[in-house]
């Protein structure tokens, strides 16, 4: 393994719960470790200020644990990647989420982090796509003609690269924020595929920049001048 560069992750995660628990804390110590074995076992370096500063840092004092926070912080600068791990959002991690926003380090949200499959791993050297890499506030616009990031974890382990996540939206009920149906049928900007998913499973429209970079990193197949021409109107039909 010698030479070879390790991508240098932050694992947020919760140390305590609302009430101070000994054995919530125990327990989320121990979750730590897990997400950080996990990690490391993708290929990743996993960092968890959970499993570092609190060896000298009591998180119990206020003084220590603003210090433990603050120098957690300082390492997530350091780091190429925020994974937030689960859906209970502490206090510690909004703060975590925060500062990587300012910083401009993509944030993926594991929300199984119990289930290695849902690690946003990529299956080439390239970053995944994210809400990252899309427009504010996307996700309530109207996704009809546009490029979409699809969520990581809508894919297959071995499909989890960039140029599989970029799809052009044609059609569906889906494609308005505001309508109760929810399929948004699109096109694969790689190779072509027409499907359908559910308006979840993207994480917004691209930004002209992030797509700019994708297609100087992969071939692409395909047009979005030659979707506008192949797709099909009656798709906005079909939805049941």
């Amino acid at each position: 393994m010698k030479g070879v560069r390790m991508k240098l992750v932050y694992i947020a995660s919760p140390l305590r719960g609302e009430i101070l628990s000994e054995k919530d804390y125990s327990k989320n110590i121990k979750k730590a470790t897990e997400y950080c074995e996990k990690a490391c076992s993708l290929g990743v370096l996993a960092f968890a200020p959970h499993l570092y500063f609190t060896q000298f840092y009591n998180d119990t004092i206020p003084e220590q644990r603003e210090k433990g926070l603050e120098m957690g912080l300082s390492m997530l600068e350091k780091c190429e990647e925020l994974w937030v791990m689960g859906k209970n959002i502490s206090q510690g991690m909004r703060g975590e989420i925060a500062h990587a926003k300012n910083l401009g380090i993509p944030i993926y949200h594991v929300e199984m982090p119990d289930d290695i499959m849902y690690y946003p791993v990529s299956a080439d050297n390239h970053a995944l796509l994210g809400q990252h890499s899309c427009m504010p506030d996307s996700r309530d616009k109207d996704y009809m003609g546009k490029i979409l990031v699809m969520n990581y974890d809508a894919l297959k382990p071995e499909y989890r690269s960039r140029p599989y996540q970029l799809w052009f939206a044609t059609g569906g009920f889906g494609c308005s924020p505001t309508a109760r149906g929810r399929r948004v049928f699109a096109t694969s900007l790689y190779d072509g595929e027409q499907s359908s998913f559910y308006r979840q499973d993207f994480a917004g429209i691209i930004k002209p920049e992030v797509w700019e970079e994708v297609q100087g990193q992969y071939d692409f197949q395909i047009t979005t001048q030659e979707v506008h021409k192949d797709s099909e109107t009656p798709q906005e039909g079909m939805e049941p």
